[in-house]
């Protein structure tokens, strides 16, 4: 349900008005979807943008842990329009907590979840300054394939 809630927030909360396929790329995809639509829809909690097509998928480092059903299904590599997408980029961010982990070992537990707290909110604020500069940067040197991706998407 929590998860359900989150997808349901940044459904409501980030203006897609007019976009009608969401790649939403979760470790569990082939459990979390079984029921996921009848659980938006019985729930007073929970809404879904009319006409919105989930594409589901699960990110490259996990699909390979599941059954070989799951690759061909849920594998980025294997959905049309996704290009060249690993969906793991918030686990790569975070491996620089492994650095800082070390040097809270021996500190008290409000302490080592302060620091580490203060070091996850900084790496946050960085993903968010510097969205849009990767977001052109990327385009700017793909052009042919993020129009090729837009028409793929559109033929899906």
């Amino acid at each position: 349900m929590n998860i359900d809630y989150s997808l349901s927030e940044a459904l409501k909360t980030t203006q897609i008005v007019g976009i009608f396929y969401l790649l939403l790329i979760y470790d569990v995809m082939c459990q979390y979807c079984i029921y996921l639509d009848r659980r938006m829809a019985e729930s007073s909690k929970l809404d879904m943008p009319e006409g919105l097509r989930i594409i589901k998928a699960i990110g490259q480092f996990h699909v390979h842990a599941h059954q070989d059903s799951c690759l061909y299904r849920y594998s980025t590599s294997y959905i049309p329009g996704v290009g060249n997408q690993d969906g793991e980029v918030a686990g790569t961010l975070w491996a620089p907590l492994n650095e800082i982990s070390r040097s809270t070992r021996s500190a008290t537990l409000a302490h080592r979840t302060e620091v580490l707290d203060d070091h996850m909110g900084d790496s946050n604020w960085k993903k968010i300054i510097n969205m849009c500069t990767w977001l052109v940067h990327r385009s700017y040197l793909c052009p042919e394939r993020c129009i090729r991706s837009s028409y793929n998407h559109t033929q899906v």
